[in-house]
């Protein structure tokens, strides 16, 4: 503000306005300053080409800067977050994670990250799991509170009692012990679902299908401790202070893989005990440039190649009678919705049903306070070739001093097995170019974004 009042003549108003374009990031604001800003520098007697690096140097502030105690205080926190990332992975993905629970479009991200850090996240358990994401003997087990309508006061209620008496050994054993007031029908039922029963040896099929039986059971028991009655069956007991129980047996049939996983997704948000994709999963990369969990960071309007299965789809008719279908996409990291229009829709009508693979490229559109995709293209997983090569394009005319080490160096940074093929135009032709095997690179998302923003949204050669 002091530089604006004194070098460019700006009343106090006005150096606020240029404080605000620039802490905000108002774009519009900060253009409408430029012309006042370098005028009111040359009649103070500035040179020009002070002037100019001056508001160069304020645009840049503009995109990214914060002042000098914040820097410092993210560094140290920066520094401290990788020491225990390094030295104790598990225990810092499992507090990562459980400071994101109620934000379902982070846990996938997070848990596919321990998965890519060799780390094995497990279902929730009523006998072993904590409220929060926890360490178990080097794993990291979900946690109670993730699962969707279970709720803090079950989770800890669940936990205090199994504290108190020990591993729940059967469903049975579980309503019998715990609170119906705070493990309700609805509650019990999404514990079954995501597996939290399986170390009983009780199959989730022959749970739900007794559910009602048990829930009433639990409540009849809650019931009689509360009028201070006992059962006859109280007196007779299968060993010490183990009172005999006649229930209906649990069936031992159990849900197809598919079902299960299915079921798993509705009450957690995630597959956690095995992906659909997972088999897949390099293959996908290689066939994309860009996971459903990084749409958030791209720009509104960018054209991104991703991949998944479909979730649900929701086909519905335009003001005009013309076909189209909202549909679900999940990958590995997460999962985002996909709007098909009439135009691609007629042509791949039979791609947008739940449980396709596909591919799908498509423009980014961040309005609506949601990232979606507008599909351009489907094409079914089977029918993409894999990308065993990045090819970039760079225009040496028009490129600034330097762009090749720059170039390089993104390279070095995404290590991996893909050759790098280099289209270059100058004042002589284009020639293509082969990077030495040294420069091989990882062509994840991550790395063809930086491409991008480094090289242009023509820079990278689909």
């Amino acid at each position: 503000m002091e530089i604006a009042k004194d070098l460019a003549g700006f009343s106090p108003a006005e150096a606020d306005d240029l404080r605000k374009a620039i802490g905000k990031k108002i774009h519009e604001l900060m253009a409408s300053l430029k012309e006042k800003f370098i005028a009111g520098c040359k009649a103070n007697g500035v040179s020009p080409q002070v002037a100019r690096q001056l508001w160069e140097d304020m645009e840049k502030a503009k995109d990214y800067s914060f002042n000098k105690s914040h820097a410092a205080c993210y560094a140290l926190i920066a520094y401290r977050t990788a020491w225990l990332k390094a030295h104790y992975p598990c225990q810092y993905m499992a507090a990562l994670i459980s400071s994101v629970m109620n934000t379902k479009d982070r846990v996938p991200v997070y848990v596919n990250a321990c998965d890519e850090m060799g780390i094995e996240v497990l279902p929730p358990d009523a006998n072993y799991s904590q409220p929060d994401f926890a360490v178990v003997e080097g794993k990291i087990r979900f946690g109670l509170n993730a699962v969707k309508g279970v709720g803090e006061s079950a989770a800890r209620a669940i936990v205090s009692a199994r504290e108190q008496g020990g591993p729940f050994t059967s469903v049975w054993d579980f309503v019998e012990r715990i609170d119906p007031g705070c493990v309700n029908k609805r509650v019990l039922e999404a514990l079954v679902k995501c597996g939290a029963f399986d170390s009983t040896g009780a199959s989730r099929k022959g749970v739900l299908e007794l559910l009602d039986q048990v829930v009433s059971w639990g409540q009849k028991q809650a019931a009689d401790r509360l009028a201070g009655q006992g059962s006859i069956f109280d007196l007779a007991a299968d060993g010490p202070g183990q009172p005999t129980r006649h229930h209906a047996e649990i069936a031992n049939g159990e849900f197809e893989k598919p079902e299960l996983l299915r079921l798993e997704k509705e009450v957690l948000g995630l597959y956690v005990s095995e992906h659909p994709l997972h088999a897949i999963r390099d293959q996908l990369r290689r066939k994309t440039d860009c996971a459903l969990a990084e749409l958030d960071r791209r720009r509104d309007g960018e054209v991104v190649v991703v991949g998944g299965i479909v979730g649900h789809v929701r086909q519905l008719m335009t003001k005009k009678g013309d076909p189209m279908a909202f549909m679900r996409l999940d990958d590995v990291t997460g999962g985002a919705e996909v709007v098909v229009f009439n135009s691609v829709y007629a042509q791949a009508r039979e791609l947008c049903s739940s449980d396709q693979i596909l591919i799908v490229k498509g423009r980014i559109d961040h309005k609506e306070g949601e990232s979606k995709l507008l599909a351009m293209e489907l094409n079914p997983f089977e029918a993409v070739p894999e990308r065993r090569e990045v090819r970039l394009r760079v225009d040496a005319r028009k490129a600034p001093a330097g762009i090749v080490s720059e170039l390089a160096a993104l390279v070095r940074d995404f290590p991996g097995d893909s050759p790098v093929l280099l289209d270059v135009e100058t004042s002589e032709g284009a020639r293509q170019l082969q990077l030495g095997p040294a420069y091989k690179v990882q062509p994840s998302g991550d790395f063809f974004a930086e491409a991008k923003a480094l090289l242009g949204e023509a820079g990278v050669v689909a």
